[in-house]
């Protein structure tokens, strides 16, 4: 089947193919398993036989699946084939039955068993049985009546202490046998449940981990609302702290008196100073002769050094009154 033909394929065909290779994968995990441990290989503790008549005779022990029928029943053949999977194994034989079998392959029921290794290399040693289709059917019948549902169904091989090989997959495959629900899908669900209660509990033990987490803060909101109360005030006063320290580096009055005692006259005389960090105002009397306002302007420390009143004022015996203001600048 290439790509085309799955993409144009409905929904059952997708799903056999689906079951096809999940059965293909499965019997690969089962390939690589040691052959103590591969399906089959246990020795079988109780049976249901096949008696005259084809009368079944049911095993004392509960829970046998195992049905063995008698060895004459069947056809056997011993080959020696490269070594494959059970499933291409089993695909391999069914192709070439016609040979292997003396009869029609649509008058019988086979199964097989690969029995390991053969002394040649590359090769393993496997049984072929099969059973008449008609034998079959009657085998079936007597099942349904007294409502056993075998899982294995063959004759004794190895001593007695396992099937030869198993009809019991072919006969579900005819109908026979009703199908079987498969172990490894009854596992696999067991651990998508384990799988989901982890889950839940996982998310439960979260949940509750993060109330308790919750429950902590909830406790400390008090306290840390009084750290933050605190930890305000103490930035509010480091930040006028900050200003103080900036006033007192950037606006300090000795340096502008120094200035203008070095400007102005020594026989003027400062009736006012005012002077807010930025802006400067002064007044007082000087000599007829001195020029208070040019003499601020030819400092650097002033800017914008203009006198306050239009009006002209009247000479005292102290002399000449001026009132001026000016702009200081900031030092660097």
């Amino acid at each position: 089947m290439n790509l085309s033909d799955l993409l144009n394929a409905d929904m059952q065909t997708l799903g056999r193919l689906g079951r096809q290779g999940f059965d293909w994968w499965l019997a690969q995990l089962r390939d690589m398993l040691p052959a103590a441990f591969a399906p089959g290989s246990k020795r079988l503790a109780a049976f249901h036989r096949l008696g005259a008549d084809n009368a079944i005779i049911a095993a004392s022990t509960p829970g046998t699946d195992t049905l063995v029928i008698p060895d004459e029943a069947c056809l056997v053949r011993h080959l020696v084939l490269p070594r494959m999977s059970d499933g291409d194994l089993r695909g391999a034989v069914e192709l070439d039955l016609d040979r292997i079998m003396p009869v029609a392959p649509d008058s019988i029921i086979f199964g097989l068993r690969n029995c390991g290794p053969s002394v040649r290399e590359g090769m393993i040693d496997v049984v072929v049985g099969a059973l008449p289709l008609q034998q079959a059917q009657n085998i079936a019948a007597r099942l349904a009546e007294t409502g056993i549902t075998p899982r294995h169904i063959g004759p004794l091989g190895d001593g007695g202490e396992r099937l030869a090989f198993d009809l019991a997959p072919a006969m579900r495959q005819a109908g026979l046998l009703p199908a079987q629900r498969p172990v490894a899908l009854v596992w696999w669900g067991a651990v998508a449940l384990l799988l989901a209660c982890n889950l839940g509990f996982s998310i439960l033990r979260d949940g509750q981990e993060i109330a308790r987490i919750q429950g902590l803060i909830d406790a400390q909101a008090p306290a840390l609302m009084t750290v933050q109360k605190v930890e305000s005030r103490l930035r509010g006063n480091a930040a006028l702290v900050n200003g103080v320290r900036a006033r007192r580096e950037h606006q300090q009055p000795l340096r502008i008196l120094a200035e203008v005692q070095r400007l102005l006259p020594g026989d003027a005389w400062v009736q006012r100073f005012e002077w807010d960090g930025t802006q400067m105002r002064l007044s007082g009397f000087a000599p007829n002769s001195t020029a208070i306002v040019t003499a601020l302007k030819s400092s650097s420390g002033f800017s914008a050094v203009r006198a306050s009143r239009a009006e002209v004022m009247a000479e005292t015996v102290t002399g000449k009154p001026f009132d001026l203001t000016a702009r200081t600048a900031q030092p660097k």
